[in-house]
């Protein structure tokens, strides 16, 4: 059984609801919530205009499920309700009344009030809105989890041969200082534990290993390490280390042989969004492995972010990655 589908089976035995904030826009949305609903693979709610979803599902020759159920963003009985949740939520930014009942009734600001009052346990959106906007909706309704220091990224990287690895941060943290990538690496571990069933090794990567090279990045790497290290004691992480040193257990021997994950690494920490950009997309492209992401991660409850260029599959797949991540906020 693959990562994806041993992660279909376990969302499909909690039925979490999942809501869709880009129903009105994107046929794909509907296919997506069609197949989540008639596999039993979740509970999807879609945010809009029941007559304008059920034309553009005409438009795509698809019959919703009746199960599906649908929400309106604006114009309904919670509207009173979503802009005294947002004044309050905002009060710092002190908005005006009008940019107030403007937040009040976007479909993944409507998403984010969901998740935080209860309304639905996970949040998928993306495939209309940029990565940005996504993140904003959910840092001004969820928030950051507590002990998190901000919102990052993960992408599993299932191998032809089976294996899993956890890449991070490969979409949001352009040059993470080091309290940021320590904070990466931690919520990196969470994630790559949770939906795979395996303890996390965690390799801080750098062209350097155990001080061949004195620049001021590897410098920040290491304080990286020996900050998640003095959250996480008990963890199994090493830094800084190259590539080679992590992933090959001939090579750790002769560069660094007292290292806890050398050769034996699952989760790969990127020192800037450039190389762990990179690094995914060579590992697809070349290697043949299958990415799921971008993971939002550091959140205290799932709002999870697709590529605009996203499949039906991908959404479904992200909703079952989500419910998944659902528990851990209970």
């Amino acid at each position: 059984m693959s990562l994806i589908e041993s992660i279909r089976e376990k969302a499909s035995t909690l039925k979490k609801r999942v809501v869709l904030p880009e129903a009105e826009k994107d046929i794909r949305v509907l296919k997506a919530a069609a197949t989540l609903a008639g596999m039993g693979l979740a509970k999807p709610i879609l945010l809009g205009e029941k007559s304008k979803i059920e034309l553009l599902a005409k438009e795509g020759d698809l019959d919703l499920p009746e199960s599906v159920d649908i929400f309106p963003y604006s114009g309904s009985e919670f509207d009173d309700e979503k802009f005294t949740y947002f004044q309050k939520k905002l009060a710092h930014k002190n908005p005006s009344a009008e940019q107030l009942t403007e937040i009040s009734q976007n479909s993944l600001f409507t998403a984010g009030w969901m998740l935080d009052t209860g309304r639905a346990d996970a949040a998928v959106a993306g495939s209309v809105a940029s990565t940005g906007e996504v993140i904003i909706s959910s840092l001004r309704t969820v928030g950051v989890a507590e002990g998190s220091e901000l919102v990052s990224s993960a992408f599993l990287m299932e191998m032809p041969g089976g294996d899993v690895f956890t890449y991070a941060d490969c979409a949001v943290v352009p040059y993470p200082d080091s309290n940021q990538l320590a904070s990466i690496a931690i919520d990196a571990g969470d994630t790559h534990r949770l939906l795979t069933g395996e303890d996390p090794a965690i390799a801080f990567l750098s062209f350097s290993t155990k001080g061949s090279a004195k620049h001021e990045k590897v410098e920040l790497v290491q304080e990286a390490f020996q900050l998640a290290k003095r959250k996480k004691p008990d963890w199994n992480m090493d830094g800084e280390l190259q590539f080679d040193t992590a992933f090959v257990p001939e090579v750790a021997a002769r560069k660094a042989p007292s290292s806890e994950v050398g050769g034996n690494a699952n989760v790969f920490i990127f020192p800037n969004l450039d190389a762990g950009n990179i690094a995914y997309k060579i590992t697809e492209r070349l290697a043949g492995a299958t990415a799921t992401g971008p993971i939002l991660q550091g959140l205290s409850k799932p709002y999870m972010d697709l590529s605009r260029g996203c499949s039906v599959d991908d959404i479904v797949n992200t909703a079952c990655v989500a419910s998944l991540i659902s528990q851990k906020s209970l």
